[in-house]
């Protein structure tokens, strides 16, 4: 069950993990473009990372 109520310290959270996600999924498509797979694995890892700390605020 998701949470009813965020806490504005959360939902600064939430911005800022938003913002991580979509830069380290960026990051990862470009690094997958020019065949940089270290890269692009460290990026999604860090995707995946603002993702679940995302869902755990969110309660989900």
């Amino acid at each position: 069950m998701a949470k009813s109520i965020i806490t504005p310290e959360e939902g600064a959270e939430l911005q800022r993990l938003n913002e991580e996600f979509e830069v380290a999924s960026a990051r990862a498509a470009k690094a997958l473009l020019v065949g940089n797979r270290q890269l692009a694995s460290e990026e999604d890892a860090k995707a995946a990372a603002a993702i679940r700390r995302i869902k755990e605020i969110r309660g989900e």
